[in-house]
């Protein structure tokens, strides 16, 4: 695996959903290299054809740009970025749909049954976080952690690559801890109950607390997933220890 073949698959990948006006309107999508690695490691063990892996991937990852798009949209129907909201909206519909015109090619209609199904339930997982409709802090994070990794979850199933799902599960939501702390923090703050009561400040260090908690849990079940793991490439291995060495 090479830095250059990640660059060639994100072309790929902003070739298949550029749309001028799309772009105009709501910018450029930003692309996870750690999932696209994570995917072309995935494909490279199913044995499948070059080209085949490929539109795999690409289609894989247009599902997730999609499900990210609609992330975007807030439920205020009063808000001054309405417009972009419901292009926002929109633009998470093409990639989907640009997904399954990619699948088409491939006739593979038990993938194509297993990814609208996770995409359903992604999206009730979605419905229930914006809605607060979550037990506490653990099951917050579980239906997080859901979200972030069922996609690559699903497609690690599909293979038969079970060791794969729990590397998928544990890599790329300590990721999401990691890079999105201050998200994390905002739904702690307004949208889970907190344990104990106290001043906002200590309200604040609690929160910390329990996201630092999260990310030693996810890290310590990666480097398990990672001793676990056989025949994984020098690349992805490489990436994950480097990551596994940045103190918590």
């Amino acid at each position: 695996m090479t830095e250059n073949r990640i660059e060639l698959l994100k072309q790929k990948i902003r070739d298949a959903f550029h749309h001028s006006y799309l772009s105009e309107q709501i910018g450029s999508i930003p692309l996870d290299d750690r999932k696209i690695l994570f995917l072309s490691s995935l494909m490279d063990k199913t044995g499948l054809p070059g080209e085949e892996k490929e539109k795999y991937i690409v289609a894989s990852m247009l599902v997730q740009i999609a499900l990210d798009a609609h992330e975007h949209v807030s439920g205020d129907s009063r808000n001054p970025l309405a417009k972009w909201q419901q292009l926002t909206v929109l633009a998470g519909d093409f990639y989907s749909g640009l997904f399954y015109q990619m699948l088409s090619r491939i006739p593979n209609i038990p993938l194509i049954n297993a990814m609208a199904g996770c995409v359903k339930s992604v999206n009730e997982a979605k419905v229930s976080i914006y809605s607060r409709d979550f037990s506490g802090v653990e099951d917050f994070f579980k239906k997080m952690e859901f979200v972030e990794t069922a996609l690559f979850q699903r497609l690690a199933r599909f293979f038969g690559l079970e060791e794969w799902r729990e590397l998928a599960r544990t890599w790329l939501f300590f990721n999401k801890l990691q890079k999105e702390r201050e998200l994390f923090s905002h739904f702690l703050r307004h949208s889970v109950k907190p344990s104990r009561g106290g001043t906002d400040h200590q309200k604040e260090k609690e929160n910390e607390r329990i996201i630092d908690g999260y990310i030693r849990k996810y890290k310590a079940g990666l480097e398990t997933a990672v001793k676990n793991m056989s025949g994984l490439d020098e690349r992805m291995r490489s990436e994950i220890i480097s990551q596994l060495h940045v103190q918590v």
